[in-house]
């Protein structure tokens, strides 16, 4: 006697957390947010710190012209 399996096919709704495959493939992973986040962060405040720096040197260079000594 032979038997045969059936199965049926079950349909569920998409949920709202895509497959972390798809952020990886599209680049809208959460991590590579953050960390790029991070990495303009770190640019901008290196980038404030050297103006910060220039004018500093600039207003020293200013208001004390003749403090320099030269040998």
């Amino acid at each position: 006697m032979k038997t045969t399996q059936t199965s049926q096919l079950i349909t569920t709704s998409p949920t709202s957390v895509e497959n972390p495959s798809a952020w990886m493939r599209d680049g809208y992973s959460p991590t590579e947010i953050i960390l790029a986040a991070a990495i303009l962060t770190s640019f901008s405040m290196a980038g404030i710190a050297s103006v910060i720096l220039a004018i500093t040197g600039l207003v020293k260079t200013l208001v004390h012209p003749g403090s320099q000594k030269t040998k």
